[in-house]
């Protein structure tokens, strides 16, 4: 299952969450964005004890700039609240692990 996150909810979702959170930061007219859809979609299904995230990068522009975020799609990794890593394009499930499990 992939969670919507905005301003309102982030802390709940993201930054109080005890396990691993990997966030998509993406746009609906992005068509890499769109390639990635049934990617990350698979890799909550496949990955759960990965919470899987997705912030619209055009309506949360505070936690866009906040990230960094220049281009969609965008990965970025959180462990205990905090970014641990960042991937930024169309990329594999087996990239999306790797940057979950990297130590930041």
């Amino acid at each position: 299952m992939v969670v919507k996150v905005t301003e309102k909810n982030i802390q709940r979702e993201v930054y109080s969450c005890r396990q691993p959170v990997l966030v998509e930061f993406y746009e609906p007219w992005c068509p890499k964005c769109a390639m990635m859809e049934d990617v990350l979609r698979d890799f909550s299904e496949t990955h759960r004890e990965i919470k899987v995230c997705q912030i619209n990068a055009g309506r949360e522009i505070q936690l866009t700039d906040q990230y960094g975020i220049e281009k969609v799609p965008a990965f970025v990794a959180f462990r205990g609240g905090r970014p641990v890593g960042v991937v930024v394009g169309a990329v594999s499930s087996r990239i999306l692990l790797e940057l979950c499990s990297a130590d930041g």
